[in-house]
């Protein structure tokens, strides 16, 4: 146990050194994802997973049922996205600093979602990761005169600017078009 617990300390410390925020235009945020959904939440669970290592304790992974339309393609789809960290209750979860905020992911609003699959997340847990936590959900409001508005999150992020989600899907969708012609360019 006095070699184990060094030993973890240090691994954890080379972890923390490479951890990194990462800054993401439009551009790159599609080329990494495998999709990009705008919709209403319509659900919303916290997991609670067995952490590989039974004394670190369990995982908590946050999933949001989206239902709407694939900024990709059109068409209407419903997805699960997850990104870790959550409560279950008062005393069952663990908080996540890169967590999107409970009202950004309460059940009932409009968000725009980007997301890439993860055969495990942690624990075993697989699901559509949450693209860059927090920097993957994208808030969307009505305008006064009409019209949706993605919110957008500042420099760095993929939408820097509040923009028309109309805008914002003709992007996606020109985007998303490239990436797979140089991918079926590649085979």
């Amino acid at each position: 146990m006095r070699i184990l617990l060094p030993l973890l300390a240090l691994l954890a410390i080379g972890a923390l050194a490479s951890a990194q925020i990462e800054r993401l235009t439009l551009q790159q945020m599609v080329e990494k994802t495998d999709g990009a959904v705008r919709g209403e939440i319509i659900g919303r669970e916290v997991h609670r997973v067995a952490h590989p290592h039974p004394e670190a304790g369990p995982l908590y992974f946050t999933s949001l049922l989206v239902q709407g339309k694939s900024l990709v393609d059109g068409t209407a789809q419903t997805v699960t996205v997850s990104y870790p960290g959550g409560f279950i209750d008062g005393e069952q979860g663990v908080w996540n600093s890169e967590a999107p905020t409970d009202a950004e992911t309460a059940v009932g609003k409009d968000v725009v979602v980007f997301y890439k699959w993860s055969a495990d997340m942690g624990g075993g847990f697989a699901s559509n990761a949450l693209y860059a936590s927090h920097g993957g959900l994208f808030t969307v409001f009505e305008a006064r005169r009409g019209g949706s508005i993605v919110q957008g999150r500042g420099d760095g992020y993929a939408v820097a600017k509040n923009q028309r989600i109309a805008d914002l899907a003709s992007e996606v969708a020109r985007i998303a078009r490239e990436k797979k012609q140089r991918e079926g360019e590649g085979k």
